[in-house]
């Protein structure tokens, strides 16, 4: 790489670190509440929002809130790259993983049933109680596109790309990938108490996609394992339940 004048241009600065991932995720949580605040407002029977409002229209706000925090960190403290930066590439012959996450759902959701059995009043995920009060096609679509697509996208830019690489600046690769693993377990529970008992599950399936984030060097493996996962979850769920209409 060579500067204006024809020299050589020194290394571009990394300034990036876990601070950072920290204020993406709470970007998250901001954008999802700057959205939420004009529809409880115009509720007028009160309660919890309608799912189809929820699905789309505060989670792809959350989701938008954590690309945009993430690009601006690429900006101003990066390469303004999300590839160079964090490994956000996707590539097409990687989506035969997706049967690897969908094998990985039914392994961990097995494994869990002895913790389940601990607690019989255990609850849904609250997307997927959601889910199950609105299971028209609409919502089912909507539903899909945020947890099947975007979510994975945008999750693993967040925990895999920058959490996981400013991890890696600080710590032992095993350690990186265990603490971002009870990261991503953590930070669903905060944002769904309901998920305490999945939370084994979660931490597993983020050791996984750590795991191959590090070992292929980008995120285009473990964005198709977590879409699988999701996709298989989805299914499961509404091939359990009632009929779309």
């Amino acid at each position: 790489m060579t500067d204006a004048t024809g020299g050589r241009a020194g290394p571009v600065r990394i300034a990036w670190g876990l601070p950072d991932a920290v204020l993406c995720w709470l970007a998250g949580y901001l954008g999802a509440v700057l959205a939420s605040f004009p529809l409880y407002a115009g509720h007028a029977g009160g309660g919890d929002l309608d799912s189809r409002l929820v699905f789309g229209i505060v989670l792809p706000a959350q989701q938008l809130a954590v690309v945009l925090a993430v690009l601006y960190v690429s900006r101003i403290k990066g390469q303004n790259s999300l590839a160079e930066d964090f490994g956000f590439r996707i590539r097409l012959h990687d989506a035969w993983v997706l049967v690897a996450g969908a094998m990985l759902e039914v392994v961990l959701t097995f494994a869990l049933f002895p913790i389940l059995e601990l607690d019989p009043h255990a609850k849904n995920q609250q997307l997927l109680t959601d889910l199950k009060a609105h299971r028209d096609t609409g919502t089912v679509v909507l539903f899909v596109i945020g947890a099947v697509i975007l979510a994975p996208l945008v999750e693993e830019l967040l925990f895999r790309g920058v959490l996981l690489r400013s991890l890696l600046r600080k710590v032992p690769p095993a350690s990186a990938v265990l603490l971002s693993a009870v990261v991503f377990a953590l930070v669903h529970y905060i944002g769904d108490p309901n998920t305490l008992p999945f939370l084994p599950a979660l931490a597993g399936l983020g050791v996984v996609l750590a795991v191959v984030a590090l070992r292929t060097g980008d995120l285009s493996a473990s964005m198709f394992i977590h879409a699988g996962f999701n996709l298989t979850t989805t299914v499961l769920f509404l091939a359990s339940g009632a009929k779309l209409s």
